[in-house]
């Protein structure tokens, strides 16, 4: 048997959206029996395999689909001659199941207001993946367990990274007013539905000249980060993005 878990897990830490096909019931003549599994991407590219010919034609067409509406769904296929696709005639019945399509935040900076932000997210529809080069700080024993990190510098995650405009927001809070301008630069060119930067107004405003210049649009950054709840500290702070974080995936604003 295949690792197909093991796929699962590799696809989760990349933020990589798949349909996961598992065969739920096949009678008389058929290539694989319930529980075969095969793990599609939008690409088309696809591990494992619920048969080959005919039910893996179909399955691929199907999962092609479940991309499109964003949906999974269930599947019966005859293994009969359709065209030039022989089979052996039985049928065979599928089930869909789109994974890793949850909101995705990527925070680059495990700082202090990085961690509080990945405990106050705790139970909410984000998948948190954290971004610091900074050993000590990536590897807090405190953090959630469901946090995913990434001990790598930020260039090197965000060349590596699935994007989606639909399901990817991006919190810049690093170390420094000049490497969170050098990373919001770079996920600007990137596909994301929520990009939010920290900082005062002043920090903002040299921040969007400099990037400006360089010809980049803005306009959709959020900074300061973040709805006004008056507090300073870093909980009181990752409360507010996360507020804004849920109400933007909401569609409040």
């Amino acid at each position: 048997m295949w690792d197909w878990i093991g796929k699962l897990d590799e696809l989760r830490r990349s933020n990589q959206l798949a349909v996961l096909v598992t065969v739920t019931k096949s009678s008389g003549s058929t290539p694989r029996k319930g529980g075969a599994k095969m793990i599609v991407l939008p690409d088309g590219t696809f591990f494992g395999t619920v048969g080959g010919g005919t039910p893996e034609y179909y399955a691929l067409e199907d999962a092609r689909k479940c991309f499109e509406t964003m949906q999974g769904g269930n599947s019966s296929v005859p293994l009969k001659q359709r065209g030039e696709f022989f089979a052996c005639g039985g049928t065979m019945e599928y089930h869909m199941e789109l994974v890793n399509d949850n909101p995705v935040l990527y925070v680059f900076g495990a700082g202090h207001i990085g961690q509080s932000l990945a405990h106050v997210l705790e139970g909410t529809p984000f998948r948190v993946h954290l971004i610091d080069e900074r050993e000590k700080w990536i590897n807090a024993p405190t953090l959630p367990v469901g946090v995913i990190r990434h001990q790598c510098h930020y260039s090197n995650f965000i060349a590596k990274a699935s994007w989606c405009d639909k399901r990817t927001f991006a919190t810049i809070i690093t170390y420094s007013g000049a490497m969170d301008q050098q990373v919001l630069e770079q996920v600007l060119h990137q596909a994301t539905r929520y990009v939010g930067m920290v900082g005062s107004k002043s920090k903002w405003a040299g921040v969007k000249k400099n990037l400006e210049e360089k010809g980049l649009d803005l306009t959709a950054v959020r900074c300061p980060i973040g709805h006004d709840n008056g507090g300073n500290s870093p909980r009181e702070i990752a409360i507010s993005i996360a507020n804004q974080l849920l109400a933007t995936y909401y569609g409040r604003e």
